[in-house]
């Protein structure tokens, strides 16, 4: 992946004492960097929404059913024949 960004000054400078100290290519030092900052990251536990949306992605059945399009809407009359 090729990425371009502007650093302001003192980041730049921060970033290049860094690759200096470091003997890394820059892009190998912006692998690391980023690595350690994922790696510290905390995300929150997946939802049951969010488990189920990923399970029907990871099995192509998102958007794969006939219907009139409402069915977020009007789940109740497809599901159980009320509204």
């Amino acid at each position: 992946m090729r990425i371009e960004t502007e650093l302001d000054e003192i980041h730049a400078k921060r970033l290049l004492e860094l690759q200096h100290h470091s003997n890394k290519s820059l892009p190998q030092l912006v692998a690391d960097i980023l690595i350690k900052a994922l790696d510290e990251t905390t995300f929150p536990p997946e939802t049951e929404g969010q488990k189920v949306l990923r399970i029907l992605k990871e099995h192509d059945l998102l958007g794969c059913m006939e219907g009139d399009g409402r069915l977020a809407v009007d789940y109740k009359k497809y599901l159980w024949g009320q509204e």
